[in-house]
């Protein structure tokens, strides 16, 4: 048997026990302290704090999550001759850098994660290191040898966790120091080189239309595009860098990576609008999470991004309140890229597409996730009336380059005002949507 302590950076003591028998099955345990501790917040909403221990399925779930999808894993893979669904295996080796606020530490290893001090806790990236790092990234590279992803994040994407110091420059926690990094660096997909201004864009355009976004700002760094995402779940005060405990909607719901869309799972273990509702029903402020899970998913229909998927969606966990929705991040107009999906991420009523979505399909989305079914076609008409206004002044003052954009989201509000018998007068747009065609800048 195999047996890891979990512990979260706030934590004095691990807050449960992970382990994994012969036979390969795994189990989750907390500590009764941790347990019977008013102020202490559950892991996840998957694991509710209660002594009972947790069976195979639930604890995967919520621990597979944590593991990274990146060469650095693979590596260990291969090194330790681990087989690759060895999840405690896995954590043995990666644990103390998984990601959020969560580790998990061999029973004889002390604490690592801690907060950080940006004076004293961070190595300093020279610029010809830090173009190093973007090229290296960039061309499929390995890191230099004494450099790792401090703190690896989910995704298919190339990316490394940087932490950004006073005057502008950035850098590493040096090795054994547990602090927290603060941005993530991304690279785009070479096929889609201008997927890190794409992201920017809508990323600005969702905050310039009300919503809680993650930031980011997409530059050049050597001819080579890249993305810079501010952390949501970090918390800076002064000189001090902490984590806050984040889940996404994957592990909220018990379920691995692999059902991340609502076409791979089951009735009653997948990734839907009766799901979605468990989570916003066990927020802080429901009704408000429900409102502002619906006017979400109304611009990621306007923008074209319909990969927004489980482990696109986050919750963050405050110690003192309930859990509340996460930023909104990897906003990105999909259906503008050659080879993605037309598929939606989750059923919206009983459409699989968004061109066939009808007033009934979007009525019926609001009553799933939980909004009254007396008030949700006001409810629904009201969101829907104020982000196609907001959408419609702000497409207007759209560059040139960016016009194919402004003509996807003019398609897809045409639809929705003609659907929902909205009354508004649309500026004409001059092209049609080629869908998945690509969407090229240059």
């Amino acid at each position: 048997m195999r047996s890891l302590n979990v512990w979260v950076e706030t934590s004095s003591e691990p807050v449960g026990l992970l382990t994994a028998d012969d036979n390969g099955a795994v189990q989750f345990t907390y500590a009764p302290e941790w347990v019977h501790t008013a102020a202490n917040f559950p892991l996840s909403l998957s694991l509710p704090l209660r002594e009972d221990p947790f069976g195979d399925a639930t604890s995967r779930a919520f621990f597979s999550n944590l593991l990274h999808e990146n060469d650095q894993l693979e590596r260990i893979v291969v090194r330790e001759g681990l087989d690759r669904g060895d999840m405690v295996g896995l954590l043995a080796h990666v644990g103390a850098d998984c990601s959020g606020a969560v580790s998990a530490l061999p029973q004889d290893h002390p604490p690592i994660k801690r907060p950080g001090s940006l004076g004293q806790d961070y190595d300093v990236l020279s610029e010809e290191d830090f173009a190093d790092l973007v090229l290296r990234l960039a061309q499929g590279r390995p890191l230099p040898a004494e450099t790792r992803d401090p703190s690896p994040v989910a995704g298919f994407r190339r990316k490394i966790s940087l932490a950004a110091l006073p005057g502008d420059r950035f850098g590493l926690p040096k090795m054994g120091s547990g602090a927290p990094t603060t941005h993530i660096l991304k690279i785009p997909d070479p096929n889609h080189r201008h997927e890190a201004q794409h992201e920017a864009f809508v990323t600005a355009l969702a905050q310039q239309a009300g919503f809680n976004v993650g930031a980011c700002v997409a530059g050049d760094v050597e001819g080579q595009e890249v993305l810079l995402i501010t952390r949501y779940d970090r918390w800076v005060e002064e000189d001090r860098v902490y984590r806050v405990h984040q889940e996404d909607f994957a592990q909220a719901l018990g379920l691995p990576a692999d059902l991340k869309y609502e076409r791979r799972g089951r009735e009653g273990r997948r990734f839907d609008t009766k799901a979605i509702a468990r989570i916003l029903d066990a927020t802080d402020r429901p009704a408000l999470a429900r409102e502002q899970f619906l006017r979400l998913t109304l611009f990621n229909l306007l923008i074209g991004n319909n990969d927004n998927h489980a482990k696109n969606h986050a919750l963050l966990h405050v110690p003192g309140q309930g859990p509340v929705l996460a930023p909104f991040y990897d906003l990105v107009p999909v259906q503008m890229v050659a080879g993605f999906r037309e598929d939606l991420a989750f059923r919206i009523g009983d459409a699989h597409i968004p061109h066939e979505i009808t007033a009934a399909d979007l009525e019926g989305f609001c009553i799933a996730l939980g909004i009254p079914a007396a008030g949700a076609r006001r409810i629904l008409v009201s969101a829907a009336k104020e982000l196609l206004e907001t959408m419609e002044n702000l497409c207007a003052d759209f560059s040139q380059e960016m016009r194919p954009l402004d003509n996807l989201i003019g398609e897809v509000a045409t639809q929705l005002n003609a659907e929902l018998h909205l009354g508004l007068a649309l500026r004409e747009r001059d092209a049609h949507v080629l869908r998945g065609g690509g969407w090229n800048l240059s």
